[in-house]
């Protein structure tokens, strides 16, 4: 019998890390999450890609976008081998429930669910169970209002929560945890499609928030002042059509949604203490990217904004730790390489992640380090302990300046002020610094 770590992974798709109740950012609680931060190391990454798909790529590959490349739905991915396929080769009995498809020929179980466009019962489990069960036509509504109005929607169709989508994940994947071998070490990924799926969450979690304080700070956008530092993912007019009240909603189901995914959590945490391994048993918490409420009027991913890169990262050992929380920057980039320590394995030469284990003991991460870099279209960005730059990257020009200490919402760009001309030049050293790596890298 082997001895060797057993590992539970849960991605939330759009988890923002003030989205937890520990960052006391939203009147929102967690407390699941909060009860296992008391014994973990709480991190906040940066995403290696706030776009969709890239976003999910980065954190499965370790891989930056201009690495692995993948930048729409229909291109071929199963050349690249992310952390399933190395802890597979690396000897583990390998489980995904949820949002799994990215990755299914490296599982050996395998419940997934399909892309919300999908609404034929044959193409996903969870549609399967809809069906069986009688509520398939409501799912179908509600998936057509979504592919239609996104989360603008006026009118929403939310479903009770044991018929939502992510209530089904969570209860896949306890299922598919009980049952999970004793006489090999084990990985079970967790995807979920939520919060950021632009669901309505069922009303006993929407009910937790009141809509009018939480869209009572939204200020309408500035698009003039946003345009090339972001691309919009919504037509123009949706976001000059927003107000408080329909941001207040926005909030308030997004919200609704991560308190249910966090009850989800508690499920599965609490199915893996029944087990007789559970002395070996590590968790890691995180999301592929964040999402915009509504700041700075926007809504959607495709933003270099706090909101929309940085997530939470919870690594969980079997013993607690004393809780900790740095200040290191860490990437989704990072979540393979820290998998891959955890298996005992290594991650193919030349992958640019660090695994993060270290932290756990208080100890420093791998040098050298000089910066963090996001991109999506041609968009790419450093961000160091201080300042974030943004290049257009077809006419290599910077094109936001923030300086994060004295202006954390980066509402004031500080590119051709007295300051930017050296600052700049710094800047590209460090950006080049980091890049350099990333060159002798082949996928």
């Amino acid at each position: 019998m082997s001895f060797r770590r057993n590992l539970i992974i849960v991605v939330g798709h759009g988890l923002r890390s003030d989205a937890l109740s520990d960052a006391e950012t939203w009147p929102t609680h967690t407390p699941n999450l909060d009860k296992l931060i008391q014994r973990s190391l709480r991190l906040i990454g940066t995403s290696a890609s706030p776009a969709d798909p890239s976003s999910v790529m980065s954190l499965i590959t370790g891989l930056h976008a201009r690495q692995h490349g993948i930048k729409t739905l229909d291109q071929p991915h199963h050349h690249l081998e992310g952390f399933p396929a190395h802890l597979k080769e690396a000897g583990y009995h390998v489980a995904g429930v949820g949002a799994v498809d990215w990755f299914a020929d490296h599982l050996d179980v395998a419940v997934p669910v399909a892309d919300l466009t999908v609404t034929d019962p044959d193409q996903c489990a969870y549609l399967k169970t809809a069906c069986q069960q009688g509520f398939l036509e409501s799912v179908i509504k509600q998936r057509q209002q979504r592919t239609q109005f996104g989360q603008f929607a006026t009118q929403s169709h939310p479903l009770e929560p044991d018929q939502d989508i992510d209530s089904f994940i969570a209860k896949q994947a306890a299922k598919t945890l009980n049952n999970m071998p004793a006489d090999k070490p084990w990985a079970l990924i967790v995807f979920f499609t939520g919060p950021d799926n632009h669901l309505p969450c069922p009303n006993l979690y929407a009910d937790l928030n009141d809509t009018d304080m939480l869209g009572s700070n939204f200020v309408p956008a500035n698009l003039s002042h946003i345009n090339a530092l972001a691309e919009l993912d919504f037509p123009r007019v949706a976001l000059q059509r927003l107000t408080r009240k329909k941001i207040g909603k926005m909030r308030q189901d997004y919200l609704g949604r991560v308190s249910l995914i966090d009850h989800g959590i508690g499920q599965i945490l609490k199915v893996s203490k029944k087990r007789p391994d559970t002395d070996r048993i590590w968790s890691l918490i995180t999301a592929d990217r964040g999402c915009l409420l509504g700041e700075q009027g926007l809504v959607g991913n495709r933003s270099f904004l706090a909101p929309a890169l940085e997530v939470p990262i919870i690594i969980t050992p079997p013993t607690p730790v004393r809780p900790r929380s740095t200040d290191d920057l860490v990437s989704t980039v990072d979540i393979a390489a820290t998998l891959s320590a955890l298996a005992g394995s290594d991650l193919p030469e030349g992958n640019p992640g660090r695994s993060l284990l270290p932290l756990i003991n208080g100890d420093e991460l791998a040098a050298p380090f000089t910066g963090l870099i996001s991109e999506f279209a041609k968009r790419l960005l450093l961000e160091t302990e201080r300042y974030k730059v943004v290049f257009d990257t077809e006419n290599r020009q910077a094109i936001g300046l923030f300086d994060l200490l004295n202006d954390p919402d980066e509402t004031q760009n500080l590119l051709n002020t007295p300051v930017s001309t050296n600052l700049l030049d710094a800047l590209r050293w460090r950006l080049a610094d980091t890049l350099m790596p990333l060159c002798a890298v082949s996928v």
